[in-house]
């Protein structure tokens, strides 16, 4: 039998964690309750339509700038967690410094630079501001210098295998777990994007989801603030098995 104060342990762990379920449910609870009492047709036929010109600069700034980050991180965690690079520790320090400056400061210096390109206003100016995901970037080291031993690249390397081989038939065949958290930390980042998009953005019909319900406030707002969350909560859904599963990879050595 198990000692009482295990047994008392787990109920109070479990009672706290429901608790700090409830705590978080409320804000959503709230917008489910406020959206009853929106109406839906102001929404999609304000401005002629200008809803699904915002949803379609939005598939394609998410849907690119995710491709471009999701293949950066994942091929950058590699190469720092398998290959000679030089100064690596120092590369590691870099994103680890990168990963604390808040995207508030680094939104006038992005600015500067897609301006100089005459990239600005447009959405492949904000693409290419928003593929950076240095969290991605030493997450991916972190589970590659667990998950790919030593042993295995080093037979690889005897069969004949580049760097690349290595990458191509022993790195990205162990990497489901990990393009999976990459790519919903990601997603949920570029989907709620705000102040990139606020700065580089001046045009109304290039303008994105996160910036445009600014029009709604007061009037369906939460509305849309609902459409917003659908998409990361079943992203999600779908995939927290593999998720979760990437999560413990990266935490044990082995």
């Amino acid at each position: 039998m198990k000692p009482i104060n295990q047994d008392r342990n787990a109920s109070l762990i479990k009672i706290t964690l429901w608790f700090m379920a409830f705590l978080t449910s409320i804000p959503f609870l709230w917008l489910i309750k406020d959206a009853g009492r929106m109406i839906f047709a102001p929404v999609i036929y304000y401005d002629n339509g200008i809803f699904f010109v915002w949803l379609k600069n939005t598939s394609i700034f998410v849907g690119s700038a995710l491709l471009i980050s999701v293949l950066t991180c994942v091929t950058a965690g590699f190469v720092m967690a398998v290959l000679n690079v030089p100064f690596r520790r120092f590369l590691l320090f870099s994103t680890l410094v990168t990963m604390l400056i808040p995207i508030t400061s680094m939104a006038m210096p992005l600015y500067v630079l897609i301006d100089r390109i005459n990239l600005n206003n447009t959405l492949l100016g904000l693409i290419l501001a928003s593929s950076y995901f240095p969290f991605g970037a030493f997450l991916s080291y972190l589970y590659y210098s667990s998950v790919l031993p030593q042993e295995l690249i080093g037979m690889g390397r005897i069969d004949g295998l580049t760097d690349f081989g290595i990458y191509r038939h022993l790195g990205i065949p162990l990497s489901k777990s990990l393009i999976s958290i990459v790519t919903f930390f990601s997603f949920v980042g570029l989907w709620n994007s705000y102040q990139l998009p606020r700065v580089l953005l001046i045009d109304p019909s290039r303008s994105v989801m996160s910036i445009g319900i600014e029009v709604f406030y007061g009037q369906g707002t939460t509305l849309i603030g609902i459409m917003m969350l659908i998409p990361s909560v079943l992203l999600y859904l779908a995939s927290q098995k593999t998720i979760a599963r990437g999560i413990f990879s990266g935490a044990m050595k082995g």
